[in-house]
Formats: structure tokens, C-alpha cells, sequence
């Protein structure tokens, strides 16, 4: 994809999204979002069908924050602090920026839609990123070659989404960053120790 066909269709997620957690998904406007990205009704329209598509993008919103991530991981970090960093960004950008009824509701749909799944959908830098990192654990030494990296992978985002479900399940009445700064590394540990 173009860098600026890229760079449009982020500022639209990125302006949606700061809207929807200021002033709520009803309360915000197509015509909101497109004052707040400076771009054109045409523009919107050719990346979004309307406002509710929007919903499906915070994917690439999670996405967008691990493509920053990436340039400022210390690359010398093992996998399993690696994990625990990236993890912990991710999580404080979604307690502090992601309005917990669209995420509770983009969860919901996601069982129902007919259209892809964005969350499970495996070519998200996402899944590759963090599968890259579990390789270099497995051929490292660092996570015990009991399973594939493949397996890992799915342990991993599943163990995310749970948190992320149950978060938003408790509509937010605990710290998602620290809860899960606390859990995760149970879960390093049984790569560490083999599965």
C-alpha cells in the first residue's frame, strides 16, 4: 500500500477513535471525524462505508501502536521481556485511549460478523511481529521446544483477548495494564518450562 494512502486511512482511524473516547461513538459525526483528520468526505468514503465501519478498524489501530513499538524495542530485550514490554504499551494505549463499551462491542461483533475477522485475522503485523519474537525464544533456548511458535502465538493472543473480554466484561473496574503486568508472566513461564 502507499505510504500516504496509508498515512490518510490512519489519521481517519486515529481521529475516530480519539472521538469516540472523548465524546462517545453516538456523539460523534462522520463530519467530526473528517474535520478532526483534515480530510474530505470523499476520502472518508473511499477508505469507510460509514461511521460503523470504523469500529472494525481498531485492529488496525493495535497494529499501528505495535508498528511504533517496533522502532523503539530495545532489540538486545529477550523474547519474554519483549513480550512483557509490548504487552504492557499495548494495554495502557487501550485503558487510556479505547472507549471500553466499542471495544466490549467490536468483541460482540466479531462472533457474529460475516465479513473477516479482524482480530483473528493472521496477516495483521500483529501475528507477525509476535511470532517472529517466539521464534527467536524457541531458537534461543529461551521458550522450551515443547511447542511450534504457531502454538505459542495462539496462547498468546488468546490469552490477550481474554484479558481484553474480561476487561471490558467488568466494564474497566480494574487497571487492565496492571492486572495483566501481573498475570502475563505466568503465562512466559509455561513457554519457559514447555507446555
Amino acid at each position: 500500500m502507499p505510504r500516504k494512502r496509508r498515512s490518510t486511512k490512519s489519521r481517519i482511524v486515529k481521529a475516530a477513535w480519539n472521538l469516540f473516547y472523548k465524546n462517545g461513538y453516538d456523539c460523534t459525526t462522520v463530519e467530526d471525524i473528517i474535520a478532526l483528520s483534515k480530510t474530505s468526505k470523499g476520502t472518508f468514503y473511499h477508505y469507510f462505508k460509514g461511521k460503523e465501519a470504523l469500529l472494525n478498524s481498531l485492529s488496525y489501530l493495535f497494529d499501528e501502536k505495535y508498528e511504533e513499538l517496533s522502532s523503539v524495542i530495545d532489540p538486545n530485550l529477550s523474547a519474554y521481556d519483549k513480550l512483557l514490554f509490548l504487552n504492557h504499551e499495548l494495554f495502557y494505549m487501550i485503558e487510556t485511549s479505547v472507549d471500553i463499551q466499542l471495544l466490549a462491542y467490536l468483541y460482540s461483533s466479531q462472533l457474529i460478523t460475516k465479513d473477516k475477522k479482524s482480530l483473528s485475522d493472521k496477516k495483521r503485523f500483529y501475528f507477525k511481529w509476535i511470532t517472529e519474537i517466539l521464534e527467536d525464544g524457541l531458537k534461543n533456548n529461551e521458550f522450551k521446544n515443547t511447542s511450534s511458535a504457531k502454538e505459542l502465538m495462539n496462547i498468546y493472543a488468546m490469552y490477550e483477548r481474554a484479558m481484553l473480554y474480561d476487561w471490558a466484561l467488568f466494564k474497566g473496574k480494574y487497571s487492565l495494564t496492571e492486572y495483566s503486568d501481573r498475570l502475563l508472566p505466568h503465562v512466559l513461564d509455561t513457554f519457559v518450562n514447555g507446555i
